[in-house]
């Protein structure tokens, strides 16, 4: 771009100002015989690493319209939703809050999670993963947690989990998921910075939720790595986390890949209805690539709960009692 404005701009040889230009928008045309489509896209990140551009609406010229009659209308609208692309904390948003939505990848064998991640990072872009891209600035993530587990039994309606995951503070976050079986959507919330007089979880459990019933699991840890990246059609950022759990005290294993959906990019064209869709294409890219990487894997929708069910009593069956 500044070795174009220098051929065509006079003078600007002569400056360093043009060393510190910031992108504005792009302007995408779309041309047939009678009329000329032009989508604005509005720059809304700017790393070190390379800019990333939104957009913020559409307008429609006649075919003979030159640059001059363009500019200035994509100018004007170029302004369409400055909120959602100059505030940095207000360009994204979930579009499903409070539910999880997420395909898993079960990884047979000793697999090493971050040779995965490495490797799947770098192809995002490529032909591998066609109409993704980075996270531009955060691209990969690092989390491990430790969690004590409890089991939602009754009522019916509510069974699922309740999570304790320690945080270095001290304190905790609680993870609450609602779901009678494995599937694509779980009701999930959670509450933060929770203090747990003595570590006492099932006391704590009795006096916040006293008319749920529980049985404790086993705890563990989760060692994972995230791939973040964007669908540059749609706008949504997905995950492609990959981990491995082990249980306190008899190490028992469960390595996976969960694809699962984070926020949308706010732009002219947002639509919820694609989210699962993109989700389903995104995880079959990812299934491919373990294909064709020799990885050992069952599509499922297999959870963490299941793992720790499946240790406490591999036939299924499950006896509800008060912690």
């Amino acid at each position: 771009m500044r070795t174009h404005l220098r051929s065509v701009w006079p003078g600007a040889a002569a400056t360093e100002s043009i060393e510190f230009l910031s992108p504005v928008m792009v302007l995408r045309l779309h041309e047939s015989q009678e009329r000329t489509r032009v989508e604005v896209l509005a720059c809304t990140r700017l790393r070190e690493v390379g800019a990333v551009f939104a957009r913020v609406a559409e307008c429609e010229f006649p075919s003979t319209a030159t640059a001059d009659d363009v500019v200035p209308v994509a100018l004007k609208s170029a302004g369409n939703l400055r909120e959602h692309v100059a505030v940095e904390n207000h360009v994204f948003r979930n579009l499903v809050p409070g539910v999880e939505i997420e395909n898993k990848i079960t990884l047979r064998g000793d697999v090493s999670i971050w040779r995965l991640t490495s490797e799947m990072a770098s192809q995002v872009g490529s032909a591998s993963f066609p109409g993704f891209i980075p996270d531009v600035g955060n691209e990969v993530q690092r989390w491990e947690v430790f969690q004590h587990t409890f089991e939602v039994l009754n009522p019916a309606a509510e069974r699922g989990y309740i999570a304790f995951q320690e945080q270095p503070s001290g304190a905790f976050m609680l993870k609450h998921k609602i779901f009678a079986e494995d599937t694509l959507r779980r009701v999930e919330t959670f509450r933060h910075n929770l203090a747990v007089p003595g570590r006492d979880f099932a006391a704590f459990l009795d006096l916040e939720y006293p008319h749920l019933t529980f049985r404790a699991l086993r705890t563990f840890s989760r060692t994972r790595f995230d791939v973040n990246l964007e669908s540059s059609a749609t706008g949504h950022f997905f995950g492609i986390e990959i981990d491995e759990v082990r249980t306190a005290g008899d190490e028992h294993v469960l390595r996976q890949a969960e694809i699962a959906y984070h926020r949308s990019r706010i732009h002219d064209g947002l639509d919820v209805a694609t989210v699962e869709p993109e989700l389903e294409r995104l995880t079959n890219l990812v299934d491919s690539y373990l294909a064709r990487n020799g990885v050992d894997r069952e599509r499922t929708f297999y959870s963490k709960l299941s793992f720790l069910r499946d240790i406490e009593s591999p036939s299924g069956a499950t006896s509800p009692t008060r912690c």
